[in-house]
């Protein structure tokens, strides 16, 4: 292995690196998306099987959203967290280095 070669590798780095506004943006989006599922009203079936499996099969997705409609959320924005303080740190190195705000 190069030991000269120390650049990080790994998802997690490459999530960091992305903008903050856009993990911002994204959660909302996400978020607004399961709202709009979740709450959905699911009309009652009637006997036949095929209504009966249709209302689970909404039923079920309505819970996923319910709840992933948190969870994403929380995701992205302690995303974003992480990304700008990944930003600040890397802008106090630039500019701590001579180099100056661009």
């Amino acid at each position: 292995m190069d030991k000269k070669n120390r650049t990080k590798k790994g998802f997690g780095i490459f999530l960091k690196t992305i903008p903050w506004p856009w993990h911002v943006g994204l959660g909302v989006a996400v978020y607004l998306t399961l709202h709009f599922l979740a709450e959905r009203v699911i009309p009652l079936p009637g006997q036949a099987p095929e209504e009966v499996a249709l209302y689970t099969h909404r039923v079920i997705w309505k819970m996923i959203a319910s709840i992933f409609q948190y969870i994403i959320l929380t995701v992205f924005v302690l995303l974003a967290i992480l990304s700008f303080r990944s930003a600040e740190e890397k802008r106090k190195r630039h500019i701590n280095s001579g180099a100056g705000p661009r």
